[in-house]
């Protein structure tokens, strides 16, 4: 049931002093002030938080003031146009006015909620440089305002989270002032140098071939460190025959192989904070992963190659936070599985030679680091010989072969995160923008396949020129 409200002088003094309607002391915040036309239509809303006050100045007098809901907000006259009202509970409640007539001049719908004075006091002591507002409704906390970056917006979040009962009662409705996307560029520089020798001799010889006793002599190199790199060099010497079918025959086999392979792959992915990006140069490669019901085999396929996956989050001060995984693989024939499939066939599944690094870094935009790195070496040699004979001196080199493998590998894992913003397209190129194929008679009196021109003369429309990729900030 409504029931009036009734005003006392001493008690509006009292409560005047109380809340500090005069000259507000140093460090006290004054109270709201609100100023309403009794003319506008329909009623008017105010949102008050619990335990604090909010003055109503009218243009008119006014004589009685009606709280529907006494436990939710209270009202005191201090003047004929100056009302108090205070926040008790949270909840909902009308506000009616009347003039000395009965007239009916201002309707207030109000809203109390929880104070959130001290959220609003920790937000800005933990973030300074942010401009966060935090407001109540209705047992949840609204969040808005201006941060420097996401995380600041998660930060003020997590604080809001504990004033109120559960986490979900937390509304956040802050914008980033800065860029929230970021291109990541990876460097992956890898180098590896290889080095293969072999050196051996076959013999293979018989003595009274045919005869009793018959003595037959043979000495094959097996080379297992590079038993896939046979090749070079051979000299064959062979004894003639004699009348018992006697021989030798003897092969010097001789092999050095160097080799180097440099990779470098320099991927670029463009994503918004927070949101995860993948990247891969490469391909895939037939894995058997079962069989079905008939017995046929079940394919799928595995990734191979240059890949990056990454997740920045930005942080204040143009720092980015990166969690990311950088992996670089190959097919190799060492470990390969093989499996017969029927008819004869053989399904041959390659293994991987991998090389990857998954970590978080911290890095100022435009800056660089290097997350990983590799340097390995590798020496393998093996001697076979013959027993007994390779001790021999001079002729015991008869009866050896050599065998030697020796590789080195250094990988080096660059990263470096920018805050990037969209761009006019004409502001950017491609390395085929302005691309012109060469006619028919430059190709085949000059072997062109693209058209050139002299520095001194002036580019064709359309050519290619500047700098080619994003434009970053």
């Amino acid at each position: 049931m409504m029931q009036p409200i009734r005003f006392r002088a001493i008690l509006a003094a009292a409560l005047a002093g109380a809340l500090g309607l005069g000259a507000p002391a140093s460090g006290v915040q004054a109270q709201q002030v609100v100023r309403v036309d009794v003319g506008a239509a329909g009623a008017q809303s105010l949102s008050l938080p619990r335990g604090e006050s909010a003055v109503i100045e009218l243009p008119v007098d006014a004589r009685d003031v009606l709280v529907s809901n006494p436990a939710v907000a209270d009202a005191v006259l201090q003047s004929p146009r100056r009302i108090i009202l205070m926040g008790l509970a949270p909840g909902a409640t009308d506000a009616l006015f009347f003039d000395a007539a009965g007239r009916q001049i201002l309707t207030l719908n109000v809203r109390v909620g929880a104070s959130t004075n001290a959220l609003q006091d920790t937000i800005s002591r933990l973030l300074p440089g942010s401009n966060v507002r935090a407001e109540a409704v209705n047992g949840a906390v609204i969040l808005t305002g201006e941060v420097d970056s996401d995380a600041d917006a998660e930060r003020a979040q997590r604080v809001a989270a504990q004033f109120v009962e559960r986490p979900e009662q937390v509304l956040n409705m802050i914008s980033v002032r800065g860029s929230s996307q970021v291109m990541v560029q990876v460097r992956v520089v890898e180098m590896q140098r290889n080095i293969v020798e072999q050196l051996g001799i076959r013999l293979n010889g018989s003595i009274n071939s045919g005869g009793d006793p018959s003595w037959v002599l043979a000495n094959t190199p097996g080379f297992p460190v590079n038993s896939g790199q046979m090749g070079g060099g051979a000299f064959t010497f062979n004894s003639p025959a004699s009348l018992g079918g006697n021989g030798l025959s003897a092969t010097l086999q001789a092999f050095e192989r160097v080799g180097i392979v440099r990779v470098l792959s320099e991927p670029h992915v463009t994503t918004v904070s927070g949101e995860e990006a993948d990247f891969l140069a490469g391909g895939e490669f037939p894995v058997l992963s079962g069989v079905d019901d008939q017995g046929n085999p079940i394919i799928t396929f595995r990734d191979f190659g240059v890949g990056l996956n990454v997740t920045p989050v930005v942080l204040s001060g143009g720092r980015i936070s990166l969690r990311m995984s950088v992996e670089v693989s190959d097919l190799t024939n060492n470990g390969a599985f093989s499996l017969g499939v029927g008819n004869g066939n053989t399904l041959v599944v390659p293994a991987l030679n991998v090389r990857r690094v998954s970590n978080t870094v911290e890095i100022p935009s435009g800056q660089s680091l290097m997350i990983g790195g590799l340097l390995q070496s590798v020496t393998r040699e093996n001697i076979d010989s013959l027993p007994g004979l390779t001790g021999l001196p001079v002729l015991g080199a008869l009866f050896r072969s050599r065998d030697y493998l020796q590789g080195e590998t250094e990988l080096v894992v660059i990263v470096t995160p920018y805050l990037v913003n969209p761009t006019d397209p004409s502001r950017l190129q491609t390395p085929v923008d302005g691309l012109q194929i060469a006619s028919d008679a430059e190709t085949i009196f000059f072997g062109r396949l693209n058209r050139a021109y002299r520095p001194d003369q002036p580019a064709p429309q359309g050519a290619w020129q500047g700098p080619v990729g994003y434009v970053i900030e």
